[in-house]
């Protein structure tokens, strides 16, 4: 019997806009049939989704997302651009736009983008010459569906700063991962600045003289009453357990070996033991989690056939190729028996 995967069941309880369900939808769904094919497996019913104020789950996002890519291909969020517009971006935009720098928007950006889009995790990292927006997911979903989720968001950071920017929009560089897409062109023109492909991580670069200037539409009134909206937004996503979503994509940025329970906690913030009991609440374990990602990694260092047995099992942190020899039996034999 399969087990249930912990952190699509943790996106089921996370509240995400409907707005974007619906206006993709809008967009998209130019056929009854296709309606169909890209609401297959969403939580969310249509009349729900029609309702003031509605709201879908982030589990709707990953799975209308995912829908998206098969059905429309990898360059849907450029087919849908009036989706990541300003109008879009309710209290966010109104508090980049207010805030008294283009700097403190950014700081916006980072502290509450996740609150119009949840399966985001925003950081800001700043030196002398320039502040970077970095931008990562808690999607439990494939990387060509993430890259286009992460996509998405640096086309709403970028609709939301580009009126504070003003004359300094083609200073700002964008940064993406693996290589440039088909589509690249037409990024970089709807982006401007510079776009660069075969990065880290998706990341909005911009130089520090531009953060420094005043934004020509702060407002400290119109900023106070969209913090406010912000900060419940926040709290009603963090009480809802996204930590499997955030421990997936710690495991996932451990490139070689593996990381210990230890380790996870302490990156989180948290005690061991508080871990494991969050953990079980949520239906499963550390273990189990690393157990996942190291399966995901040997099925792929396999399929790529470059590596020595000896070699993938160092990789992974295994002892000795045995050991790991062992784990693909188990991994593996249970994938063709199913549930």
């Amino acid at each position: 019997m399969k087990r249930k995967d912990s952190s699509h069941e943790a996106a089921k309880s996370v509240p995400a806009p409907a707005g974007y369900v619906r206006l993709l939808l809008r967009q998209f769904a130019t056929t009854p049939a296709l309606r169909a094919s890209l609401l297959e497996g969403v939580d969310v019913d249509e009349e729900t989704l029609n309702r003031p104020g509605a709201e879908a789950t982030l589990h709707s996002i990953f799975v209308l997302s995912t829908n998206l890519q098969r059905h429309i291909g990898e360059d849907w969020p450029l087919k849908a651009l009036s989706v990541w517009g300003t109008a879009t971006q309710g209290a966010l935009d109104v508090a980049v736009r207010s805030a008294a720098t283009v700097g403190e928007g950014m700081e916006i950006l980072a502290r509450y983008g996740h609150v119009r889009g949840p399966y985001l995790d925003l950081r800001l990292v700043r030196d002398k010459r320039n502040t970077t927006l970095m931008l990562s997911s808690l999607s439990p979903i494939g990387e060509a569906v993430i890259r286009a989720m992460n996509t998405t968001a640096v086309l709403s950071a970028r609709s939301m700063l580009e009126p504070v920017l003003e004359d300094a929009k083609d200073r700002v560089v964008y940064r993406f991962p693996g290589r440039a897409p088909q589509h690249a062109d037409r990024l970089r023109a709807v982006l401007g600045g510079t776009v660069v492909f075969e990065q880290r991580q998706h990341a909005i670069v911009v130089p520090s003289d531009v953060c420094a200037r005043a934004s020509p539409y702060s407002d400290t009134t119109l900023l106070a009453s969209a913090l406010a909206e912000l900060e419940a937004g926040a709290r009603r996503i963090k009480d809802e357990d996204t930590l499997p979503l955030r421990i997936q994509q710690i495991i996932k940025r451990r490139r070689t070996g593996r990381l210990s329970e230890e380790e996870a906690a302490r990156e989180l913030g948290l005690s061991r033991r508080t871990l494991v009991r969050r953990l079980a609440d949520c239906g499963t374990s550390y273990r189990a989690m690393l157990d996942a990602n190291l399966r995901e990694r040997a099925r792929a260092m396999l399929d790529e056939g470059k590596r020595t047995r000896a070699e993938m099992a160092e990789a992974l942190g295994f002892d000795d190729p045995t050991s790991f020899s062992r784990a693909c039996r188990r991994w593996f034999k249970m994938e063709r028996e199913g549930p």
